[in-house]
């Protein structure tokens, strides 16, 4: 029997990709994790915009129907454009919660670290309004410019088909450009990191927080449990389950 259940909710439409299936591997037997989408964007991620009634009623009925020990809210672009949601929400529920934005910043404090470079597959717009969430969490960010004005259904495909050799070129070279870094945080699961994150905290010699991984490890931690992972390639943080600062 596992030792905590978690729900992991997504805005999008999709329950299963490719990138939730790497994220799934390096959960230990201990944890059951479901992955739920909650169908509240079709096109362009600015569609969530407004979407906090919607996104709150589908999550408290889901809540009551499994009984999980923690929820994790899936999806930056989610809370960024809707303030005021997750505390809303948090003052329905009986359990914790915990956001993608807030579990990578807990999660690159653990390793000390404080000037990220920031790798997202959103466009210009929406990056902006995550530097400025990190940034009031206590981060020094630095984000590469995409010149892109909006975040579609088709541009998440487009990164979602990205080899991890591609995802490790990009965070290599954006690394590069970068200056007085000390940590890699990945947000946005489908510009998918799960299959090198070893390979660039080797190569990079900082940490290197994917946000799937890290929510994992922030609500599992705030339950008050410890479950390292010994998957290979799981990477700093599931291995070495560094506590909360």
């Amino acid at each position: 029997m596992a030792t905590v259940s978690l729900g992991f909710l997504s805005a999008n439409s999709r329950g299963h990709s490719t990138h939730y299936d790497d994220f799934l591997r390096l959960v230990p037997e201990e944890a059951d994790v479901q992955i739920i989408p909650l169908n509240l964007w079709q096109n362009s991620l600015y569609d969530l915009a407004g979407k906090t009634r919607e996104h709150i009623a589908r999550t408290t009925a889901l809540v009551a129907e499994h009984g999980w020990d923690g929820i994790a809210l899936m999806g930056a672009p989610m809370q960024v454009q809707n303030p005021e949601h997750v505390e809303q929400l948090r003052s329905l529920l009986n359990i914790p919660a915990t956001t993608a934005l807030e579990s990578g910043a807990a999660a690159v404090k653990a390793f000390g670290a404080s000037r990220i470079l920031l790798l997202t597959p959103f466009d210009d717009g929406l990056n902006a309004m995550l530097r400025e969430f990190l940034t009031g969490q206590g981060l020094n960010v630095t984000v590469p410019q995409t010149d892109r004005t909006d975040t579609s259904r088709e541009d998440v495909t487009s990164t979602e088909r990205k080899s991890a050799d591609e995802v490790y070129r990009l965070a290599i070279d954006a690394f590069e450009q970068a200056s007085d870094v000390d940590a890699v945080y990945f947000q946005g699961a489908p510009l998918n990191p799960l299959l090198t994150v070893e390979r660039l905290e080797a190569d990079l010699g900082v940490p290197v927080v994917a946000s799937n991984p890290a929510m994992f490890w922030h609500i599992t931690s705030l339950l008050g449990h410890r479950l390292p992972s010994s998957a290979d390639g799981c990477g700093r943080l599931l291995r070495e389950w560094p506590e909360r600062a």
